[in-house]
């Protein structure tokens, strides 16, 4: 049997997430994607497009409301390459509780 070693548990709930950026061609992008595990330390998602380590991304996950999204950033410290195409990649939580976030309202109610 394994044993994991890191210093905080992981949560691993795959809920959605909207991540934009820029890749490492210089492509600004869009993609909906699922987060892996996340944790005390950081988050962990697969992404298709292809980036490196040390960019900015944004992040948007769907509030309790179903009408807003919470946007923040962070900071990409690792990316590792799946076999199907998929990658693996590693975002700092100590930079994402260090911006701000925003409240985006997606939807209004007629």
């Amino acid at each position: 049997m394994r044993v994991d070693r890191r210093l905080f548990p992981r949560l691993h709930q795959g809920f959605e997430v909207v991540v934009t950026g820029v890749d490492m061609f210089g492509a600004p992008f869009q993609e909906n994607t699922r987060i892996v595990n996340l944790s005390q330390e950081g988050l962990c998602f697969l992404l298709l497009r292809p980036i490196s380590t040390g960019v900015q991304l944004e992040f948007a996950c769907q509030t309790s409301d179903v009408l807003s999204r919470i946007w923040t950033d962070g900071h990409v410290v690792w990316v590792s390459e799946r076999f199907d195409g998929y990658q693996l990649v590693g975002v700092s939580a100590k930079e994402a509780q260090n911006s701000s976030a925003r409240v985006q309202r997606t939807a209004s109610v007629a």
